[in-house]
């Protein structure tokens, strides 16, 4: 436990009561986040971030480009001027009812395949350009999953190469699926792609680099509160990076359920 000009931090697991700390510091990625998401919106804390992972998306969004901003960060929390900022956080439930909160982004698809291959790469490949590797990957495997999602209401159903669901503008270290997406929106921006060969995949994939995809005739988008996912057959559904259950899920969001301190 460390005390310093009255702000009081401490380490603690799953285990833990954190009632007693004044603010709880993240040391790494999206992935990081998303392990101790549920801890973190039991603790009611402030959190800061201090990106050190291979993503940092949320870190990112925030303001915060690295740990020289964090610890700068840190020093306005103890002085009292840090700025304190209400996020929305995604919750994805599976057919179990169990329910998986996610701060960042989820989807099933090419999104879901670059990840799991990224997850199995070294550390630091991983965080250099291991996410771009794991989507050139997907593009190759071409994936086509029949989806049907019913979305506030509207229903879709149509073969896809890739589904996402987004709190946040970027994933994968800055590829930005949903550039209009926003934290503290009660939204979630939604990204679907239909089913393409291999080739416009990969023109596609470059439109993504550019964050223009969204202009591409097979790339709808709409923004909802709530949906629900279905495949055939079923398929892994990824979220901040990591596998989390099989579809079918439902997808909500919780307004304003987390505190980020700032940096901007």
């Amino acid at each position: 436990m460390l005390k310093s000009a009255g702000l009081r931090i401490e380490h603690w697991d799953i285990t833990d009561s954190p009632s007693a700390a004044d603010l709880a510091v993240v040391l790494g990625g999206d992935g990081t986040i998303h392990r101790f998401l549920p801890q973190l919106l039991r603790a009611k804390l402030p959190v800061l971030l201090v990106p050190c992972g291979s993503g940092n998306d949320l870190a990112r969004t925030s303001g915060i480009c690295s740990a020289q901003n964090s610890a700068d960060l840190a020093r306005n929390f103890v002085a009292g001027n840090a700025i304190l900022r209400e996020i929305d956080v995604g919750i994805i439930v599976n057919k179990y009812g169990h329910e998986i909160p996610f701060c960042c982004v989820g989807g099933v698809g090419l999104d879901a395949i670059a990840a799991e291959f990224a997850n199995h790469m070294p550390r630091w490949l991983r965080g250099n350009g291991g996410y771009l590797l794991g989507m050139a990957r997907a593009l190759l495997q071409a994936p086509s999953l029949r989806l049907r999602i019913c979305a506030d209401g509207r229903e879709i159903e149509q073969d896809s190469s890739l589904f996402s669901f987004a709190n946040t503008p970027s994933f994968g270290g800055g590829l930005r699926i949903a550039p209009h997406a926003q934290l503290d929106d009660g939204k979630l921006d939604c990204v679907l792609v239909k089913k393409m060969g291999r080739l416009r995949l990969i023109s596609s994939a470059i439109a993504l680099l550019q964050a223009r995809h969204l202009e591409l005739k097979e790339v709808g988008s709409l923004r909802v509160e709530r949906l629900r996912i279905d495949s055939d057959p079923p398929t892994w559904v990824f979220a901040d990076g990591e596998p989390v259950c099989q579809t079918p899920v439902d997808v909500r969001i919780i307004p304003r359920a987390l505190r980020l301190v700032s940096g901007s």
